[in-house]
């Protein structure tokens, strides 16, 4: 992206209002205290603990960085649902997913990797038009892309200020992107494909995926799945929605 330098990721439409802000690449607000591991980059060619303060670029306008406050609002209360195993109501998985894409974006900026596999007009280190009108709300996610979840063999504990996130690359292109959030383990698939779900086997970096997530089969955009209740111990039902 050298040559989008202080440039806002979300202008291709033409609709940027405001200076280019300082954002966060991953939301502060959801782990004030916390750290998050991340791997697969030019920085973090190995696996490296990363203070959140420190993630912090300017890529996005005001108009924008505003614009994206109701995911990063969305994404706090389901991880917070996370960590508690339970919803009070279901989670808007179109917010949710939405902002697993604009974090995806976030930590992609200026690397050498497509955001996306065969996306239009798609260059390294930059989201294509179709990547920003995704992240947007302005198209839906097509031909099976979108959100995963990786069934749990077993219940397991996971440090609450501990998060995972990592791209899985082919090539040069970015097609899935793994979190680990508060005991959920989440992959964003950037891999258009109308049947089959994603294999992890095929995927880069996947001698270097937890062990707890390797053989774990990816479920697409689950209406509930069971997590631990990080404090309790005791399982319970996580809802979605995707209306």
């Amino acid at each position: 992206m050298k040559n989008n330098k202080n440039k806002c990721w979300a202008a291709y439409f033409g609709n940027c209002e405001g200076e280019i802000t300082a954002e966060h690449l991953v939301s502060k607000s959801l782990f004030p205290d916390g750290i998050v591991f991340v791997e697969g980059f030019d920085w973090c060619k190995n696996i490296k603990k990363v203070g959140i303060n420190s993630l912090t670029r300017k890529i996005l306008c005001k108009k924008h960085n505003n614009e994206f406050s109701i995911l990063d609002s969305e994404a706090k209360y389901a991880i917070n649902c996370f960590a508690k195993g339970k919803t009070e109501r279901p989670i808007d998985g179109l917010l949710f997913e939405r902002w697993l894409l604009k974090t995806a974006i976030n930590l992609s900026i200026d690397s050498d990797f497509h955001i996306g596999i065969g996306f239009t007009d798609s260059i390294k280190g930059y989201p294509s038009p179709y990547a920003v009108a995704l992240a947007l709300g302005e198209q839906p996610f097509a031909y099976k892309m979108g959100m995963y979840f990786l069934e749990n063999k077993e219940s397991f504990f996971n440090n609450p200020t501990e998060q995972l996130m990592m791209p899985m690359t082919m090539n040069n292109e970015i097609g899935l992107f793994l979190f680990g959030l508060r005991g959920a383990n989440i992959l964003l698939s950037l891999t258009p494909n109308d049947h089959e779900v994603p294999k992890l086997s095929n995927i880069g970096l996947y001698k270097s995926l937890p062990v707890d997530v390797k053989d774990n089969k990816p479920v697409y955009r689950p209406h509930s799945f069971t997590n631990m209740n990080i404090e309790t111990g005791f399982v319970n039902s996580v809802e979605f929605s995707y209306t």
